[in-house]
């Protein structure tokens, strides 16, 4: 730029030597009073001015007084000195474009048959949008250094979620000042925002119809970001098309975000999704895990129920992994004809899911051993079979029980239902007996069923085919 001045002022020198007839050291004389009469001299002194200031004389004035203030340390660790290298070349730049422009409305018009006025705006124009980007690059800067300190920091202290809170932060950062640029970039070429956008609505009609699904999901992304409902990392579930979807989130996009199932499945789901369906934060739920439980003993041992209740109240007050200030309840809740419920719900103190399920399996086992103590038993299944009055004098007639009655019975049930089928329409069949059989030993008997069968059963009929 020196240079291209220099060359110049001797090529008007010479110029008008030669021209002019005057001599050689009023020639300069002439060109260097009419330079430094002119605005665009003045304008350029000051941008070299600034320029050299910006090199060579903040820097090292703001370290001196740096070393004078109250809590001297280290010129290189402070805020200032990393809020001045973030500007330093952005604002060369700018001032670079600042002396370019300056020279190009100073000799431009009178060296190429443009308005000046035209190179004027161009000019402002040009100066306007290099200050918007400048700007716009500092600010980027700043806001990146200091998401990324805030995020280190935390993952330093071990908190995850501010992590990514502040990695979210980031990247909403990043999207307001792209969108402000724009806006105030359209500003300064000089055009009106709402005619651009009154122009682009006419193809945009179109463009927004097919696209409504995509700027659906960008806007979702930007809401999911700003409020911050969950971050990467934690365990969410909820339902979409009738389908139950729970993982942990493994990333955050502006148009979809990532679900990885405990299958190791990856759900790529749109951020649309999560405006219309309501979304349970797992991890966010803290250390307060329920136990709700319910566990039934035989209707022969209801008189133990109570002792047993006792009992697991107690092992519950001497457990310190059972919250107390949440409640804590173990009542006997029904009693039918096949068993007696005691029904158990508290809160656990666990870090995570698997923290919990540890902690509820050591319970549960105690409270089966409370169960044990007391003289009672788990209760046991009950197979409940319609039969009619031959099936029950057959199975009377043989003295079988247990899983062999079972079994003939289900034989017998088989056989009339082929029977039936075979034969044509008759009349309605004679009263059904409602026979109830116990199953106890779960493996059948390896021999054919007979009369020594091992295992107890107990039926009931009603009728006299028993």
């Amino acid at each position: 730029m020196r240079a291209s001045h220099a060359c110049a002022a001797a090529f008007a020198t010479i110029t008008l030597q030669f021209t002019a007839g005057m001599e050689f050291r009023l020639a300069v004389t002439t060109v260097l009073r009419r330079v430094a009469k002119s605005a665009a001299f003045r304008q350029l002194v000051v941008i070299g001015c600034t320029v050299i200031l910006l090199r060579f004389g903040l820097n090292n004035l703001m370290q001196t007084l740096a070393k004078f203030s109250l809590t001297p340390v280290q010129w290189d660790k402070t805020k200032l000195y990393y809020l001045l290298r973030e500007v330093y070349q952005p604002l060369e730049l700018l001032l670079f474009v600042a002396a370019l422009c300056t020279i190009s409305d100073a000799f431009l018009p009178s060296l190429i048959a443009i308005p000046k006025a035209t190179v004027s705006h161009v000019v402002k124009s040009i100066l306007s949008t290099s200050f918007i980007i400048g700007f716009a690059t500092v600010v980027f800067n700043l806001k990146s250094r200091f998401c990324k300190e805030n995020a280190w920091q935390a993952e330093m202290k071990g908190d995850a979620t501010s992590q990514r809170r502040w990695e979210a932060y980031d990247k909403l950062g990043t999207f307001v000042i792209f969108v402000m640029s724009i806006v105030l970039g359209i500003q300064a070429m000089g055009l009106e925002v709402g005619s651009v956008l009154a122009i682009g609505g006419i193809g945009g009609l179109a463009i927004g119809l097919a696209g409504r699904e995509i700027c659906e999901n960008l806007l979702s992304g930007f809401l999911i970001m700003s409020t911050n409902p969950f971050e990467v990392g934690d365990e969410v579930t909820f339902f979409h098309n009738n389908k139950v979807i729970e993982g942990i989130v493994a990333d955050i996009g502006w148009y979809r975000t990532l679900i990885r199932s405990f299958e190791r499945e990856m759900f790529v789901i749109p951020n649309a999704v999560f405006s219309k369906n309501i979304v349970l934060n797992v991890t966010r739920k803290g250390r307060e895990w329920r136990l709700l439980e319910t566990i039934s003993i035989r209707v022969q041992d209801v008189q133990k129920a109570n002792a047993i209740a006792q009992d697991i109240r107690r092992i519950m007050r001497s457990d310190t992994r059972v919250m107390n200030k949440l409640h804590r309840r173990v009542f006997v809740d029904k009693i039918t004809k096949e068993d007696v419920q005691i029904y158990m719900s508290f809160y656990l103190d666990a870090a995570n899911r698997d923290a919990f399920m540890a902690i509820k399996q050591d319970l549960m086992v105690s409270f089966v051993d409370c169960v044990e103590r007391n003289g009672a038993k788990l209760a046991q299944p009950r197979t409940v079979l319609d039969l009619d009055p031959e099936m029950v004098e057959a199975l009377d007639s043989l003295n079988v029980h247990g899983y062999a009655a079972y079994a003939m019975a289900r034989d017998l049930v088989a056989q009339k239902q082929q029977q039936a089928q075979m034969q044509p329409a008759q009349l309605p069949s004679p009263p059904i007996i409602t026979a109830e059989i116990t199953a106890v030993d779960r493996n059948p008997p390896s021999g054919p069923p007979n009369g020594n069968s091992n295992g107890s059963s107990s039926s009931s009929s009603n009728g006299s085919g028993s």
